[in-house]
């Protein structure tokens, strides 16, 4: 299998607990002409898994990079200021950046950035979506840890704020997933059985018996997990533990 079709396998989205992908939020910059809508619509019919949305030069780093996993940007359509600015104002937040460009010149961008990748127009939707997937594969860094935050790996908690975020795109959890996956994560290495999982997070005896803990660590590994990322590990006849760095 060659390395392009890996690629296009592993996908953006997670998946989830029936085996489809959940979609993944793009950043569409510089998208304005009958060119770049048509490069777009061909993305979404190649990949539905991604969900692009439009953003414009204004739009604050600290807002594009609670927002969306990546980045496609439209180098012809970034005006006279060209798109260097715009390529790398996300990258300084943390988002992976797919920059297409018209003519064979990086117009000051950095391409050796890890979370910058280039396409030179005319270019297929299959390979803005492999470079895509490439630059988010190479985005590893991850924020410091701080004593209300909890950071493992690509996966931080913070406590504060009762927020986990993965690759810096939070992750909607329920209440016991959040107290699950906490206490899990403080404890990276440790097997816990699902007994004392029930006495630790539920805090009573759990009239429902112990199934209650398998289907919510089912749930927290179709919301966490995807093809780089397996935290939460299954030790058979005993019970769970997060993965040891």
């Amino acid at each position: 299998m060659s390395l392009d079709h890996k690629l296009m396998q592993n996908a953006t989205g997670h998946a989830n607990e029936h085996g489809c992908r959940q979609p993944s939020s793009i950043a569409l910059l510089g998208f304005a002409d009958a060119e770049s809508e048509r490069l777009a619509t061909s993305i979404s019919a190649l990949d539905p898994s991604l969900e692009f949305t439009k953003f414009t030069s204004e739009t604050s780093r600290d807002e594009l990079s609670s927002s969306v996993k990546g980045a496609v940007v439209w180098g012809a359509g970034t005006g006279l200021a060209g798109p260097s600015g715009l390529v790398h104002a996300a990258a300084n937040s943390g988002v992976p950046v797919v920059v297409v460009l018209s003519v064979p010149a990086l117009e000051g961008i950095v391409a050796t950035r890890e979370e910058i990748e280039v396409c030179f127009y005319p270019c297929t939707a299959e390979e803005v979506i492999i470079r895509l997937n490439l630059a988010m594969s190479k985005n590893t860094s991850a924020p410091d840890e701080t004593p209300n935050t909890i950071v493992r790996g690509d996966l931080v908690i913070d406590c504060d704020r009762y927020e986990v975020t993965l690759r810096r795109i939070k992750i909607d959890l329920t209440h016991k997933e959040y107290e699950l996956l906490k206490y899990l994560a403080l404890n990276p290495g440790r097997v816990f059985s699902r007994e004392a999982l029930l006495r630790s997070v539920w805090e009573y005896d759990y009239f429902g018996g112990t199934r209650t803990v398998d289907v919510h660590i089912r749930r927290l590994r179709s919301k966490i997990d995807d093809v780089t990322n397996h935290f939460i590990e299954t030790q058979w006849n005993v019970g769970y533990r997060f993965r040891a760095p």
